[in-house]
């Protein structure tokens, strides 16, 4: 398939899409159209939403999706869209990885045969680049994990996992915003709200952050509360 390809969802939504993969180069030219399309809008332009590989641009009356599409083309055309590394906002969450909070610590060190040591050394070693935020308000997408602590999902899910909750699948990382049903490993937890309605932009995180994980105490954790 070629690549970028360019394609209507809806009246009033195209999607741009660099690759099916998700990687680090295919996002930061994600991430460069984004701000492209919001340092330089047209008429009718509403916002840009990015995923891993992919942008969907929004936009209402005059606007036409075929008018909408001819302007990404020829965007496309006139600017680099190669993966050129873009500024990012790096930030540093604080992470308690006691086993009151790892609830599916024991899972993880058998699927991957690491002891909580090794568990906690390889998910604070490396910076995590935001792919984008979804599911629930405030949950980023984080990746990419080593090879070495990849784990599935669960085979079946928690019905409640708690606020604040730190967890693995697959090649990615998150951080659940607010009690929810959820597939995922439970390793930590942080004491940062992750969503504030009442406090723009609302997310913690934004999609493009880079995210550097701390280990902390689990007196450090309550005295953050």
């Amino acid at each position: 398939m070629h690549y970028p390809r360019i394609y209507p969802i809806h009246d009033y939504a195209l999607t741009i899409e660099f690759s099916n993969l998700i990687n680090e180069a295919s996002h930061q030219q994600v991430m460069q159209l984004k701000r492209e399309m919001e340092d330089n809008p047209f008429s009718g332009y509403v916002e840009s939403v990015p995923a891993y590989s992919s942008l969907t641009v929004y936009f209402t009356a005059p606007a036409t999706a075929e008018r909408v599409m001819q302007e990404m083309q020829s965007r496309m055309k006139s600017s680099n869209t190669s993966a050129v590394h873009t500024a990012s906002r790096k930030i540093e969450i604080p992470v308690c990885y006691d086993s009151s909070f790892a609830i599916d610590l024991e899972a993880v060190m058998e699927s991957t045969g690491l002891d909580h040591e090794a568990i906690v050394q390889m998910h604070t070693a490396n910076e995590f680049n935001v792919y984008m935020i979804g599911f629930l308000p405030g949950f980023a997408y984080m990746g990419t994990l080593p090879a070495a602590l990849e784990t599935a999902r669960k085979k079946t899910p928690s019905t409640k996992i708690p606020p604040g909750s730190v967890a693995i699948a697959g090649k990615q990382t998150g951080i659940y915003p607010a009690a929810s049903p959820g597939g995922w490993n439970v390793i930590g937890r942080t004491p940062v709200r992750m969503f504030d309605p009442e406090r723009p932009p609302y997310s913690y995180l934004q999609a493009g952050d880079r995210v550097q994980f701390n280990p902390i105490s689990l007196s450090a954790y309550e005295s953050l509360l």
